[in-house]
């Protein structure tokens, strides 16, 4: 059984090695002239922190809020624009909600000609899994 735990460890590890790392980074400068690096800042249950412009204007209120957990789901949520995201500055610590537009993506599985970066944070930006038919017809009395 040691011996099966051993190579599903290898395996996942081999397949880590493998995947392209995505990472989202915003850099600020610092009035002393240092650069501020910003990253992805989770909740205690290991969700990021995205906030959504199309509900309200003011999306640092926590109603606006919503919790992710895949890294994925979040860089997809960035490209598409109309969104912030939690992140934490690595020499002052402050956390702020940073505009899609000016997060940065690094992705190497996709080449920079492939990469498809916001232009303009969309406010009325809506899920595409919140516009199924049931949905609609919850919707339509509203």
């Amino acid at each position: 059984m040691a011996g099966r735990k051993e190579n599903t460890q290898l395996f996942s590890l081999h397949v880590a090695m493998e995947r392209k790392m995505t990472r989202l980074l915003r850099r600020r400068a610092l009035p002393d002239g240092r650069v501020e690096l910003f990253t992805p800042k989770k909740n205690e249950d290991g969700y990021y922190i995205l906030a959504d412009r199309a509900v309200d204007a003011q999306h640092n209120k926590a109603a606006n809020q919503f919790f992710v957990r895949d890294l994925d789901a979040v860089v997809a949520r960035i490209r598409r624009g109309g969104v912030s995201l939690r992140m934490q500055g690595e020499i002052t610590g402050q956390s702020n909600l940073i505009s899609a537009r000016e997060i940065e993506i690094e992705d190497d599985s996709r080449k920079p000609s492939e990469a498809a970066s916001p232009t303009e944070d969309d406010p009325f930006a809506t899920f595409s899994e919140w516009t199924s038919e049931a949905d609609e017809a919850a919707y339509a009395t509203l």
